[in-house]
This record gives structure tokens, C-alpha cells and sequence, in this order.
């Protein structure tokens, strides 16, 4: 049982959104007074105390809204009078807030408070009065709440009423979730409304907000605590209250503000001490006006001009002048316009007392300000009326003069003007600072969007481009939130939002959204510091400090702005590691072409195409070492200051400076100990310091390659310093250096070299070694044979040459063997042409070696040349140019065509051979038929040059015949090289990558998927379970699941085994030739050969110069008639092969005009796609006969 419920008191069941809660008064105390909610088995489930409720005043009535978060409690008082007071309580993160709170004057009772069943926050309340008379004439009111998200102002400061009590948070010091807050300012009397008075319209910072009272009464609030005149500065205050029943000028005639709502501040400025505010707000006109009988359909516009008088012991303020306007209709919102920065500094849209007003239709107006007069309010001539009635609008208005309202109605529509920005948005927040409109979108992936100011500005739907476009639909840079989260506000000094999550928490995040634009923004201020820190807490790439303008950042100072502006030497090392040779503002941060003007735009885009970014790190690191150098040297900070950072220079380089980094830290070492002598240590460079440096160098290179650095510069103290503090064993390092110390100097050097792999080095070293006294200058120094052999193979060995020629040029016995061993390396890496030349250059020439290389590079003119005149006569040599002549003849060395390496042949064989016969026969094959009739005719051989005239008339047969297959091979090819050019083109048009869709077949075998679900990412269907009964099934047989068996069930193989193949063995289809091939119908292989095959199918120069020469041979030896029959074929031949491409061209160009003419019927927009080798295919043509040929068959010369 509860007790001390009151019997008299009205109680309420709440909707299903509360689980059927019972609502009660319960007594607490002599005087108190609970509101306690009972569940239907009778126990209690929470409640809440009425802390604003005067001890005479009793509740007579609770009800609840259609969505049970709106309780509204009916009280009666008695003050001499009967009066009735009604109180609406919110209910937000488990706390029950007094949000609205109506007091009746005394004689006027409430006799019933509705709430609308279907809108929630619809209430009708009937109200009693008495009269002298004893009557109690009845007034029907209706009220309409609309509950703001977060009443934040652009200064990031959140206010929350609480009945008497606002409560404040300052989002800039700190994140405190409600019911919880940062300071509270007690009111003295219920708190209907809270406005914030817009950032240039502050005053010195005196005035931050305005409360409306539930007397009628408003109170100018400071939130900050800035105010010297009230509470010291010591959090929010209230400056001063006033009272528009009272009024000390006559000429003001005192007004009911009861009815007043949605108090506005247009305008404000100082007078003196005085502070004058120009204010609007809302009211009904039956407030105005008593006696003009029942309600009408429409509001006034109340002007009112406020001075705020600061004295030494008080602030007094005073109505100065009120003005009304009759409005068209009822008002749904008030809204101030918001600014291009929204800055008292940088006030860049004048039109600040101006304001917008939307009716309850949708209609926008726009109410101006006069000068010296009274306002004036006129159809919005940005948007004469949304599309639909918006209790939630803003309006922003830019430096150029252009306007936009944002408004989202009551079904959670986004609208720009006449626009729909988005169809599901619980919530939005327009930040002038950052320039962006923020919204959070409903359903089941929510998401933070951001659309630019400067887009929605610009945006024509007529004329707008598809960039344009998609950043009005999902938004520049969009992230993913909490299901059920609500924008609270966007924070001015910081890319930070603040979101409310349905827990009730705050998150306060920095979305890319915000965080890139801002750092851009920084970057281009030059407030490196700034970036480079937020870049830091960021993560994001400090690549972009250099690549948003490479040229500027490295020669235009820049960087010594970057190194004077941070202090903190672990973020210009975080910095240099950063870098690397890109550019992040193509790919990764692409600057967007709204941030910044479009000449500056252009400008930066045409600076970074010009940019060489594959070098970018080492610029960078050399630009910025030189001016920490250069501030070191000039005294602007200590001389180590930047020690780190130049080593980071050092290291990032590409190749690593590391030995420039090893001995600036050993100049460091010396300097410092130099004015540190007293030191007992034994060296510098075990300094705590030194090898501090020597770690910091370590971890941004490895230890191992610091190390043989180092050892290569032959600084051993400096290498065993190095060692101390790597990972390597004392046990290998120690004796090492031990033992190089001991050498001579150019040994241990060369020791080092071969170490380090640095056989350039260690050759020169070698070399010195040699030498007793070493004088580069002395060639004629004495120099041992011994020694010279150890250098002749250390150059063999690792192919020094060139650096052996150099050193060796005063030694000429010695340099012609590196000569040698150089001709006989290229003879060996198969450059037989520049290893001829190099036999041939030494003195004296080798000409054994010579030969070889002539013969293998297939020069034999030089080949022959080496050869003394009686070596000519043996019978060696006849044997050996044989060789030669076929070697040329089958195209060795690759430098001669088909023909011209027979005729090669040929000629070494009568030359040198005196081989008639053979070379004849060359000379045949390779159809050089009247050369071959010149050999037969100068050694008269009649046999021969019938030879001769046997094999043309042979060769004129297979021609016949070749023209033939040549022409149905082109014909065929062609055909179907049409077809395979019309699917290759639609599968370029539909964007297929060529290759892609010869993957593997049967990689959809193993999907359950169909072919559509398989090519779509959010396909309902699963395709992981290969493992699946059903899977197995469908992959194995082509039917159903019952017909797929373990074992088979055939008759004559029932009873075998499974490793039994006899009987089960059958005839294999015989594979296609493009089955053989591996080319796939369509696809771009298929497509290749097939021009492969038509360009073989086709006479080239060389076939036209071969069956020219056949025909003119034909017809000087009597065969005309065999002539005329190959020069008919040739251009029947030819004839067919040009009337076939003209044709397929023909239909191609009437293919392409008939789909650009039904392109365009269908108002759909036509690409013409050509592929690569259509021009080459569509020239190719028989290469045309001399016109000799033509000409020698225009007279009749076969009878």
C-alpha cells in the first residue's frame, strides 16, 4: 500500500509508452506535495516533488499527452480569489523538468486540461471565470508546444529550464549531461522560454540571454558571469527584469504579456551607460485586446524598444516605445537571420535586425527593420513558403548578399526552401563559423552529415552539377551514429559537435567533416602551430602542412614560419616522420573546391601539377634543416635547439644522411667538450648526450646500417660508440675494431669497403696499397705483378672495369689486359656488337677475339676482315665460312631481314667458297630470282638457271593457292572481328576491365546465390555456407538434391568398387581449336587474335615486292601466261580484301549513326566508345603492285 495518497486529487493513467502508469498525488509532509506513479499490481514506479508549488495551492487534476512524457498538473489557489495554474512537466534522462507553467488570473479557474490523442503536444484547456453577476462564462484555449532539441547558442552554451532554476553548460569548459549542469541561475518565478541573444548583437558581452517569466515579465541574463555589475563575475546573473505592465513613460501604453512568445533581440547598441535592445516577440490579439470578442485567425507582431540603465548601485531598465503589426495568419516560429561568421568582430552581413517569421501554413515573411521608424513585414523574398509547415527553421544570410532558410517539420523533413535536403532527420545545427549545415538523419543506419554553406548557396536544381549533387545528398564527409541521436550544437571555436545519444549521455566528437576544412583553413592562415597540434590529436596526415601549396610552403618562407610557431620539438619530429614522396591532396584530402575562392583554387591546382612530388621529402628536409640552421646561427633560439630535428632531417632523406647525422653529433660532442674539459671520461663520444642522440638516431634508422655508417667513415671510436647501445654482441664488435686499428690505414679501408660492399672504394684502396709512398699525381710509381693480380681479380670478380682502366691508365701492359677481361664480360653478358669494338680498340688489337664476337653479332663483313690472306686459302677457313654462311643465313644476330641473310649467305659462299650451287639454292629460298639467274648465267650452267625457272614456276603455283586461303582466312577473321568489336565495346561502355570476366566459371558454382545477387555487395542471400547439405547438392548435379547418390546405382557397375575403372572409362570429346587455345567467345584475347590473324592475312610490302619480282622474272623467261595468272590472283586477291573492309566499315558507321539517332528519341545521352585497334584493323589494305607490273600487262604480251 502507499500511503498518504490524496483522496481528492485527480489521478491518470499513462499511454503504453510508460507501461500503463498510474499518476497520483501523494502528501509529503504537513505542506509537501508528490507526483507518484504507481504500476497496475499496485507499486510504486517513481515520481517527482512539486518544488514549484505555493503551500495554498492544491492539485486537482493530472493528465497525461499521447506520448506519455508530457504530465500536466491543474492546481487551484486561494488568494482572496479562486485562481488556477497549470504546469506542465517534461520528463528527459529519468528527471521530471517544469517546463511551462500557466497562471490564471484570480477568479479564473481551470475546469479541463485535453491532451490531442494523435499530436502529443496539443492542449485544450476550458476555463471558468466569475463576474459579479454570479456567471461563469466558459474560455476554450489551445495551446501547441513545439520542443526544441537543445536551446544552445552558437557560443556553444546550453540552456535548460528546470521551473524556477535554468540550468547552464558551457559545451567550451566542459560536456555535463542533464539533468546535471554547470551553473544554475534561480529566476524566482517559473521560466516559460529561454532565448539566446545572437553573438554581434551582444554588447561588451553584458547581455547573453533572455528569460520569459510565466508572469509576463522577461529577465536579461548574463551567462558568462562577465558582468562586473552583478555577481562579480562569478558565473551566469541576472542584469535586469522587465515589466511591461508597468511602465514609467505615459506615452507607453502598459500591455497584458501573458500571451506573449517567442521573445526575439533584433538589435542592440550602447548609448552612454544605457544600453538600448530592440526586441519582437509573438502575442495573441485577444490579450491585446479584450473586447473584440472570440478568437481570431492570426497574431500580432510586438515591437518593443528596451533601455538597460547601469547606475552605480542598481540596474534599472525601462519600455521605452511598442509598436504592433497585424500579422496574416498564426506564427509558427520567430527566428533571428544568422550572419556570414556570426562574430561581433567580423560582422559581415549587415542585415542584423532583421528577422524571419513563418506562419502555421508554411508562408515565410521577413520582418526589416526602419531607421528611426517602425518595422515593416513583407513576403521572405528568398522563399515565399516551404513546402510543408516547419516549427524548426534558421536563415543565414552571406557577405554577397544571398539567403537561404533551413527549416524541418513536424515529420522529420529537411527542407532548403522549396528543397528536400533529406526525408528522415531528427535533428540540425547551422554553424556560420565552420560553415556547414550539420543533421543527424533516422532509420536504420544513422548518420552525422555536413552540407557547405557555400554549396546550398550556389546550388541551382536547373543548373547544378553532379559534385554538386552528391554533396547535397549524403553530405561532405558523412560518419555513422548511435541510432536515436540528436545534434545538440556545433561548437565555434573547435570542429567538435555535440550529440545526445538516447541514453541520454553527451559525446562530444571531431567528424573529418569539420576537422579537414578547419585544419585547411589553419594551414592556409599560416597558424601552423595550430594545425600541426590538431592534426596530431587527429591522426590525420601532416603531409597536407606541405602539399596544399609545395611550391609556396618551400620557397615562400613557409617553413620558418612552421619551425617559429611550434615550440614543442616532438611535433617538428613527428612532422619530419610523417613525410612522405605524395601528394595526400589527390587521393586521401581532396581540397574541396567551396573552401577556398575559385582563382585561389585554381591557382594552388596548377602550383601542385607542376610540383615534382617524388621528391618532395628530400626538399622538404633540406629546405627546413637550412632555416633551423639558419635561426640557430642568427641566435633567435640556442644553439642545440633543433639538434633532433635536424638529425630527423638527416635520417629521412632518401637515401638516409646518416654519416651527415654521425658527424654533426660527433661536432656536437667535440664543441661540448671543448668547453666542458674537465670531463673524465675517456672519450666524447660516451657522453650521456651523445649517445642519447645516437639512440634518438637509432630509432628512426636501424641500428645495423647506423652501425656499417659509422664503420664506413672509418671513425672507429665512433662506430664502438654506436655499438654500445645496439643489440650487437661486444664478443664480434669489439675484436673487429680492435684488429682494424692495428692495420695500415689503406688495409684497413679496403677491409671496411669489402665489408660494406663498397668495391669501387675498396678497389681504390687495393690500388693504394700497392704503392710504397702513394702519390696520386705519380703514375710512374713502382706497382708489383703480384700486387696487380690480386687488383686484376678483384676487378673480374666484381666487374669493376671502367674504375680499373682509370687507375691502370699509366701501366699500358696492364691496361690492355683490363681491356680484354672487359671485351671478354661483354662477350659473356651476349653485347657481341660493343665487345667487337673493344677487341678491335686495344693495342694491338685481338683479333682471335675479335672473330668470336664478330660471328656471334652476325657482322660478317669484320668477321672476314680479321683473317690474314693465307689464312684464306686453307681449307679450315673454307670449312669454317661455310659454317659462317649459313649462321648469317638463318638470321644470326638479328640485324638483316629474311631476304637480305640469304643474300649474306650467298655471298660468303661464292666469295670465299666458290659454292655456286648453294648459293643458288639460298638465293631460291628467298625468291631473289634474278640473282640467282646471274650466278648460273656467269659460270654457264644451264642446268642451274632451268633449276631456277622450275622453282619460280613453283613458287608462282603455291602463290595461287596462298591468295586463295589468305582470302577465306581474312573473310572469316573479318566476319567475326565485327562481332567480337560489338561486344567488346558494350563491355568498355558498361565499365568491365578487360580481363575481368575471364576469371574462373567455376567460381560461381560454389555460391547459392543467383548471378544478380553475386554481383550485388547487400544481397540478402548467404553465400558462405559452401558447406550446407543444400550447397553440396546444387554444385554437384545439375538436379535436384534427390538425385544426387553417394554410390552409383547403375546396373552394370552396382557391385564395383570405386577404384575399379573397367567399364566406366568413356571416348573423350575431341577439343576445338579454341578450346585448345584457351580463348573464350568475346573476350579481349579472342579479340587480339583475331588481329593478329587479319594482319597476317593480308600482302604486306615484303609479299608485294616478292610476287613483283616473281612476275617480271616470269615473263622474261617465257612463262607470260603463268605471270599473268599470279597478277590476276594478287588483285582478285587485293580486290577482296578491300571490298570486304569497306563494307564492314560502311555497316559500322550506319551501326553507330542509328544508335546515336535512338539515343537521342529516348532523350538518353550517346557515347561513342572506339576501341584501340578499330583504326589500325579499318586501314588495312593489300599493298598495291609497282606500276611497272600494271603497266606490262596493258599491252597483250601472251600469245
Amino acid at each position: 500500500m502507499i500511503p498518504n495518497l490524496l483522496a481528492h486529487s485527480d489521478i491518470s493513467w499513462a499511454g503504453a509508452n510508460t507501461s500503463h502508469l498510474l499518476a497520483c498525488v501523494q502528501r509529503k509532509g504537513r505542506a509537501g506535495r508528490n507526483v507518484v506513479f504507481l504500476e497496475p499490481n499496485g507499486l510504486q514506479h517513481g515520481g517527482f516533488k512539486l518544488e514549484h508549488r505555493l503551500d495554498h495551492e492544491e492539485i486537482v487534476g493530472l493528465d497525461w499527452n499521447a506520448e506519455s512524457d508530457l504530465l500536466a498538473v491543474t492546481l487551484v489557489g486561494d488568494g482572496g480569489l479562486q485562481y488556477g495554474k497549470i504546469q506542465f512537466y517534461h520528463r528527459s534522462n529519468y528527471h521530471w523538468y517544469l517546463k511551462y507553467e500557466i497562471c490564471l488570473k484570480p477568479g479564473t479557474k481551470v475546469s479541463c486540461v485535453t491532451f490531442d490523442r494523435i499530436k502529443g503536444y496539443d492542449v485544450s484547456i476550458c476555463l471558468e471565470k466569475s463576474s459579479e453577476h454570479g456567471l461563469a462564462p466558459q474560455e476554450w484555449r489551445h495551446y501547441r508546444f513545439c520542443w526544441d532539441v537543445s536551446t544552445t547558442s552558437q557560443d556553444g552554451v546550453a540552456a535548460v529550464i528546470d521551473g524556477n532554476n535554468v540550468n547552464f553548460t558551457l559545451f567550451q569548459s566542459a560536456m555535463i549531461p542533464p539533468p546535471m549542469y554547470a551553473s544554475r541561475l534561480d529566476m524566482g518565478c517559473s521560466v516559460n522560454a529561454v532565448t539566446h541573444i545572437p553573438h554581434h548583437l551582444k554588447i561588451d558581452g553584458f547581455i547573453d540571454a533572455l528569460c520569459q517569466m510565466s508572469d509576463g515579465s522577461i529577465a536579461l541574463c548574463n551567462v558568462a558571469g562577465s558582468s562586473k555589475k552583478s555577481n562579480d563575475g562569478k558565473g551566469p546573473s541576472i542584469v535586469a527584469k522587465v515589466d511591461f505592465s508597468n511602465t514609467d513613460d505615459p506615452s507607453v501604453e502598459a500591455v497584458d504579456s501573458s500571451c506573449f512568445r517567442q521573445f526575439t533581440v533584433v538589435d542592440g547598441k550602447k548609448d552612454g551607460d544605457d544600453f538600448i535592445l530592440q526586441m519582437l516577440c509573438v502575442a495573441c490579439p485577444e490579450a491585446l485586446s479584450p473586447s473584440q470578442g472570440p478568437s481570431r485567425r492570426y497574431d500580432e507582431l510586438v515591437e518593443f524598444t528596451v533601455k538597460v540603465t547601469v547606475g552605480q548601485d542598481a540596474i534599472q531598465s525601462n519600455v521605452l516605445q511598442s509598436n504592433r503589426i497585424v500579422l496574416e495568419g498564426k506564427v509558427l516560429r520567430l527566428v533571428n537571420w544568422l550572419n556570414a561568421t556570426d562574430r561581433e568582430d567580423e560582422c559581415l552581413y549587415k542585415s542584423s535586425s532583421d528577422a524571419i517569421i513563418e506562419l502555421v501554413d508554411g508562408s515565410l515573411f521577413e520582418y526589416t527593420k526602419g531607421v528611426d521608424a517602425e518595422g515593416s513585414v513583407l513576403p521572405c523574398e528568398v522563399e515565399p513558403m516551404l513546402l510543408e509547415p516547419c516549427p524548426w527553421i534558421t536563415g543565414f544570410g552571406s557577405a554577397e548578399g544571398q539567403k537561404l532558410v533551413i527549416g524541418l517539420s513536424s515529420r522529420f523533413r529537411l527542407y532548403l526552401g522549396e528543397r528536400q535536403l533529406c526525408n528522415a532527420s531528427s535533428s540540425f545545427f547551422l554553424s556560420p563559423h565552420h560553415g556547414f549545415l550539420g543533421y543527424v538523419t533516422l532509420g536504420s543506419r544513422c548518420q552525422l552529415r555536413f552540407l557547405p554553406l557555400k554549396v546550398l548557396l550556389d546550388f541551382d536544381p536547373l543548373m547544378g552539377s553532379d559534385t554538386d549533387a552528391d554533396t547535397l545528398s549524403d553530405g561532405y564527409e558523412p560518419r555513422n551514429v548511435e541510432r536515436g541521436s540528436v545534434l545538440v550544437s556545433i561548437l565555434p571555436e573547435k570542429p567538435q559537435v555535440v550529440l545526445q545519444l538516447p541514453r541520454g549521455n553527451l559525446e562530444g566528437v571531431s567528424p573529418r567533416a569539420l576537422v579537414l576544412p578547419h585544419i585547411m583553413s589553419l594551414i592556409h592562415n599560416d597558424q601552423y602551430h595550430l594545425a600541426l597540434d590538431m592534426m596530431r590529436r587527429q591522426k590525420v596526415d601532416m603531409n597536407l602542412i606541405v602539399d596544399m601549396d609545395p611550391v609556396n610552403c618551400l620557397k615562400g618562407g613557409r617553413l620558418r614560419k612552421l619551425v617559429g610557431q611550434v615550440k614543442a620539438i616532438d611535433h617538428l619530429n613527428l612532422f619530419l616522420a610523417s613525410l612522405q614522396d605524395y601528394d595526400v591532396t589527390q587521393w586521401k584530402y581532396q581540397i574541396p573546391s567551396w573552401l577556398f575562392s575559385p582563382d585561389q583554387t585554381e591557382t594552388d591546382s596548377e602550383t601542385r601539377k607542376s610540383f615534382d612530388f617524388s621528391t618532395k621529402v628530400n626538399q622538404v628536409c633540406t629546405t627546413i634543416r637550412h632555416e633551423m640552421m639558419q635561426m640557430q646561427r642568427d641566435g633567435s633560439c640556442s644553439t642545440d635547439h633543433f639538434f633532433l630535428p635536424i638529425l630527423s632531417t638527416f635520417a629521412k632523406q632518401n637515401p638516409p644522411q646518416l654519416q651527415n647525422a654521425l658527424e654533426l653529433i660527433k661536432e656536437d660532442a667535440i664543441s661540448t667538450a671543448s668547453k666542458n674539459p674537465q670531463s673524465k671520461l675517456k672519450s666524447i663520444l660516451l657522453t650521456d648526450h651523445v649517445q642519447s642522440s645516437i639512440t634518438y638516431l637509432a630509432f628512426l634508422a636501424d641500428y645495423e646500417l647506423l652501425f656499417d655508417t659509422a664503420l664506413g667513415m672509418y671513425d672507429f671510436d665512433l662506430a664502438k660508440a654506436v655499438a654500445r647501445n645496439s643489440q650487437m654482441d661486444p664478443k664480434a664488435y669489439l675484436p673487429m675494431l680492435k684488429r682494424l686499428r692495428n692495420l695500415p690505414p689503406f688495409e684497413a679501408k679496403y677491409e671496411v669497403d669489402v665489408k660494406l660492399k663498397r668495391y669501387e672504394s675498396a678497389l681504390r684502396h687495393l690500388y693504394q696499397m700497392g704503392v710504397p709512398e702513394f702519390d696520386s699525381g705519380n703514375l710512374g710509381a713502382e706497382f708489383s705483378e703480384t700486387h696487380f693480380d690480386k687488383c686484376k681479380q678483384f676487378i673480374q670478380e666484381h666487374k669493376l672495369y671502367q674504375l680499373g682502366l682509370e687507375l691502370f691508365i699509366g701501366y699500358p701492359a696492364w691496361h690492355r689486359q683490363i681491356i680484354l677481361l672487359l671485351a671478354e664480360n661483354l662477350l659473356v653478358e651476349a653485347k657481341s656488337d660493343l665487345s667487337l669494338a673493344i677487341f678491335l680498340s686495344a693495342k694491338p688489337p685481338c683479333f682471335e677475339g675479335a672473330r668470336r664476337a664478330a660471328r656471334m653479332c652476325g657482322d660478317y663483313k669484320t668477321f672476314f676482315s680479321c683473317f690474314d690472306s693465307i689464312d684464306v686459302q686453307s681449307d679450315d677457313f673454307i670449312s669454317l665460312a661455310h659454317e659462317v654462311a649459313h649462321e648469317v643465313a638463318d638470321g644470326r644476330g638479328g640485324v638483316l631481314s629474311k631476304r637480305e641473310s640469304y643474300a649474306a649467305g650467298a655471298k660468303i659462299l661464292t666469295d670465299y667458297c666458290k659454292d655456286v650451287e648453294g648459293a643458288v639454292d639460298m638465293l631460291i629460298t628467298a625468291q631473289m630470282w634474278f640473282e640467282a639467274r646471274r650466278l648460273a648465267r656467269l659460270h654457264a650452267d644451264t642446268d642451274m638457271e632451268k633449276h631456277i625457272i622450275d622453282s619460280t614456276l613453283a613458287y608462282a603455283r603455291t602463290c595461287l593457292l596462298d591468295f586463295e586461303s589468305k582470302a577465306d582466312a581474312f573473310v572469316e577473321a573479318n566476319k567475326r572481328y565485327a562481332e567480337v568489336v560489338v561486344i567488346r565495346r558494350k563491355a568498355r561502355l558498361e565499365g568491365f576491365v578487360a580481363g575481368e570476366e575471364e576469371k574462373e566459371e567455376t567460381g560461381s558454382l560454389f555460391s547459392m546465390a543467383s548471378n544478380a545477387s553475386n554481383t550485388s555487395v547487400r544481397s540478402s542471400m548467404s553465400t558462405s555456407s559452401v558447406g550446407s547439405v543444400s550447397s553440396i547438392s546444387s554444385v554437384i548435379t545439375a538436379g535436384g538434391a534427390s538425385t544426387f547418390h553417394l554410390i552409383n546405382n547403375e546396373a552394370s557397375i552396382l557391385h564395383k568398387s570405386k577404384f575399379n575403372n573397367i567399364g566406366r572409362k568413356k571416348k573423350k570429346k575431341k577439343t576445338t581449336r579454341k578450346e585448345r587455345l584457351g580463348l573464350k567467345p568475346g573476350t579481349e584475347e579472342e579479340l587480339q587474335s583475331l588481329v593478329s590473324k587479319l594482319k597476317e592475312s593480308v600482302a604486306d610490302q615484303e609479299l608485294s615486292d616478292i610476287v613483283s619480282e616473281t612476275i617480271r622474272f616470269l615473263s622474261q623467261v617465257g612463262e607470260t601466261a603463268v605471270a599473268i595468272e599470279v597478277y590476276k590472283a594478287y588483285e582478285l586477291f587485293k580486290a577482296l580484301v578491300d571490298q570486304n573492309q569497306c563494307e564492314r566499315v560502311e555497316k559500322d558507321v550506319q551501326t553507330f549513326k542509328e544508335e546515336e539517332e535512338k539515343a537521342r528519341r529516348e532523350g538518353h545521352f550517346y557515347e561513342k566508345v572506339t576501341l584501340e585497334c578499330e583504326a589500325e584493323i579499318n586501314s588495312l589494305r593489300c599493298t598495291d603492285l609497282p606500276k611497272l607490273i600494271h603497266d606490262l600487262f596493258v599491252y597483250r604480251i601472251d600469245y
